[in-house]
């Protein structure tokens, strides 16, 4: 049997390159409209070889990518504020990427298995605790055995316990991050942009981890709980509290190295808690801005390693013990060499699961 045009990889392809469909039919001179265009996209007409081959020249892929029988997922439902100032042409480049990231996995996972060293991530529905994240933060703390103190390293605790998370430059400060609940035989999956300092990337995947474990259904609420959870997950109450016994920049840069959180996070944890009055939370607010710190803070925490293994550690097992190519993988993929090498370099560092092939 034939295979089928899918019109929906056309659209994620031409979305991924950051295409509108008029700029794709002129760079196509002409040859459909954008009326045809539309068709394909929508899957009410399949193209003759000569217009894939046509599609793929303009968009940087495979012919071989629009065939496969896959489905895209819609974006999640997001109540950010800073994400809905990104342009739409720029949210569909980012979340066309993690759909491809999420494709080739699955295509990947038919030959690798992995298995877990952690508990799942369990699926809380926070009613039951009151909304009270910060309880469900201080569980998983438990579930997950981390001693007290900072998180050493939150990705191989994440990776350890199945989830798996790819990170990329989103080409934008305005997303930090957003995940995909496990569905269709793939685990949970953490999209984490790559363009930002250690200590708020960790923020932002212990972020993304309270909203898949408490947020299988979008609630309007659902952000701040999140960082809520982040929060306590990655400072607890109980434990930083004794740190605030005095106040002062220099001393939040301190604590900054040693909890590898950021110095505003850490500033809002003393305001959460009350151990920072409302006046003095403004006060401080109002000196990292003019300071420039609230883009760039004075010290950097370069202790941290935060380096996602497990999607590497995937793509080396084709090469090392499948006996894949790049040009193997590319042509699994539709994509060109290049591209897999751009997103898929292999890496040095052993995987934080076990790959079974």
């Amino acid at each position: 049997m034939d295979k089928v045009f899918n019109g929906s990889l056309l659209t994620l392809a031409r979305q991924v390159r950051r295409k509108g469909q008029a700029e794709l039919v002129s760079m196509l001179d002409g040859y459909i409209t954008q009326g045809t265009l539309s068709k394909l996209e929508h899957g009410r007409i399949q193209p003759q070889p000569e217009l894939v081959e046509k599609l793929a020249d303009a968009l940087r892929v495979r012919p071989g990518f629009f065939f496969r029988s896959a489905y895209v997922r819609e974006p999640m439902v997001s109540y950010h504020r800073k994400r809905a100032k990104l342009a739409v042409k720029d949210q569909d480049a980012v979340h066309g990427l993690a759909e491809i990231f999420r494709l080739n996995l699955k295509s990947l996972l038919e030959s690798v298995e992995l298995d877990p060293t952690l508990p799942a991530l369990p699926s809380v529905d926070p009613d039951e605790y009151g909304r009270d994240v910060e309880e469900i933060a201080r569980m998983l703390r438990q579930r997950w055995q981390v001693p007290k103190g900072p998180v050493a390293d939150l990705t191989k605790l994440a990776e350890g316990a199945g989830i798996i998370i790819i990170s990329f430059d989103f080409g934008s400060e305005l997303i930090d991050g957003f995940c995909q609940h496990s569905c269709d035989g793939l685990p949970p999956l953490v999209f984490i942009n790559s363009n930002q300092p250690k200590d708020r990337y960790r923020f932002s995947l212990a972020h993304e981890i309270g909203h898949l474990i408490c947020h299988q259904t979008p609630h309007r609420e659902q952000e701040i709980e999140a960082n809520r959870f982040a929060s306590e997950f990655l400072m607890p109450t109980r434990e930083i509290k004794n740190d605030f016994d005095s106040h002062s920049l220099t001393k939040f840069m301190d604590l900054k190295l040693y909890w590898g959180t950021s110095m505003q996070s850490i500033m809002y944890k003393a305001w959460q808690i009350g151990s920072l009055s409302d006046r003095m939370y403004k006060y401080y607010a109002i000196e990292m801005s003019k300071r420039g710190f609230r883009k760039r803070e004075p010290v950097e925490a370069t202790h941290l390693v935060e380096r996602p293994a497990v999607l590497r550690s995937i793509i080396k097992a084709h090469i090392s013990d499948l006996d894949y190519s790049i040009e193997d993988i590319a042509e699994m993929f539709g994509l060109l060499v290049e591209d897999v090498a751009s997103l898929y370099p292999v890496p040095q560092s052993k995987p934080m699961l076990r790959l079974v092939s």
